[in-house]
């Protein structure tokens, strides 16, 4: 099995490093502005050569594997700093928590944490307000009041990483401070599951939506936390994000039905199987497996099964299929379920992060 996943893991790898060929753009042009954000037609999104969340992940995955693609992400940074880099947002954020690890970028890396903790708009109770980008690069889209379960992995890892880093306490608070700030407002006490965002004008969760990739970023978001925070959250605190964690992954498996991934509307059996939030489910079960973090005894030989199911969305040429397209917040389910489906580079790199965990778990490895 482990042979068969370094397979897949090196094909996904290859695509995304080519991933422009996998995307028939010719369907994306000339559709109307509203149009194209009721169906998730952001260009931004379709391959590798921008810099917003989507590449940022496709290189957070490639990095998983080690150095070998350090070439490949060291030239797509210099590329798109030379091309000039887009404005300051949550989702911009997303590429420094992997080139913070080179020390090429090291100032850089500095610039933007020093927004985050200066510049970035901030809610009421200081929460971080989910911005991000708009028309194009050199602009913004704000969401007025709003916090989405998004950031936890496009920002606050990289707050706490950079707090670790550089030894910077208030850093590593406020980072803290937002994981417990977003966990309480979009956490589903009844199911335990979380909605997509919060928005403290009207004080509500847009009529709350179990989106499967938004719960994802909470599944493998907050082992990664974890992993990184470490002795820097006292026992208390990390129990009870222990605690979230745990009823989440429980909530999640109850929902799986036998043979196939999740929903991209987790409890609603009538939208599409979709595939970047059930690889990002996968990969942050693998990680609290491995971390000591799950109450309950889940089997390597369950986890295996899930896996294979997973592989199964990867076609010949190295392809993940059945991922859903960008996703603005909505108060509709049947907006949830009208995102079409393509290829994504954020697609490649979720499957890429659960694959390269089932690796890591099944020989023994680090889980970054």
């Amino acid at each position: 099995m482990v042979d068969e996943v370094t397979k897949n893991i090196e094909m996904v790898s290859k695509r995304l490093v080519h991933f422009e060929e996998a995307i028939p753009k010719e369907q994306f042009t000339n559709v109307p502005e509203k149009e194209a954000e009721e169906k998730g037609f952001f260009l931004r999104d379709f391959g590798m050569n921008q810099w917003d969340w989507p590449q940022g992940v496709g290189i957070f995955g490639l990095h998983l594997e080690g150095e070998k693609n350090n070439t490949f992400i060291k030239k797509w940074a210099d590329s798109e700093i030379e091309k000039g880099l887009p404005t300051k947002n949550i989702n911009t954020i997303c590429p420094m928590l992997t080139l913070m690890d080179f020390p090429e970028y090291e100032d850089l890396a500095l610039e933007w944490m020093e927004w985050v903790e200066n510049e970035c708009p901030r809610t009421k109770e200081n929460g971080l307000e989910h911005i991000t980008s708009g028309k194009d690069k050199f602009s913004v889209k704000e969401n007025p009041e709003q916090i989405w379960v998004d950031t936890l992995f496009m920002t606050i890892l990289f707050m706490a990483k950079m707090g670790v880093k550089y030894d910077n306490k208030n850093w590593r608070e406020d980072a803290l401070y937002q994981v417990l700030l977003h966990s309480k407002y979009l956490l589903d006490r009844e199911t335990g599951l979380f909605y997509h965002g919060w928005e403290f004008g009207e004080r509500g969760n847009f009529n709350g939506v179990f989106w499967c990739r938004g719960n994802s970023w909470f599944t493998v978001g907050l082992p990664l936390f974890l992993s990184i925070m470490q002795d820097y959250i006292s026992a208390p605190i990390k129990n009870h994000l222990q605690n979230l964690y745990n009823n989440q992954v429980f909530a999640i498996l109850k929902l799986k039905e036998p043979g196939k991934l999740w929903h991209t509307v987790l409890d609603d059996s009538e939208s599409y199987i979709e595939t970047s939030g059930s690889a990002g489910i996968l990969a942050g079960i693998i990680l609290g497996v491995k971390l000591g973090m799950l109450d309950n005894i889940i089997s390597k030989e369950k986890i295996t099964q899930w896996i294979r199911e997973l592989e199964e969305e990867i076609d010949e040429t190295g392809v993940v299929q059945n991922v859903s397209a960008g996703t603005p917040i909505s108060e509709e389910k049947e907006n949830y379920k009208e995102i079409i489906k393509i290829p994504m580079v954020y697609g490649q790199s979720m499957m890429l992060l659960a694959l390269t965990a089932y690796r890591n778990y099944a020989c023994g490895g680090n889980i970054q």
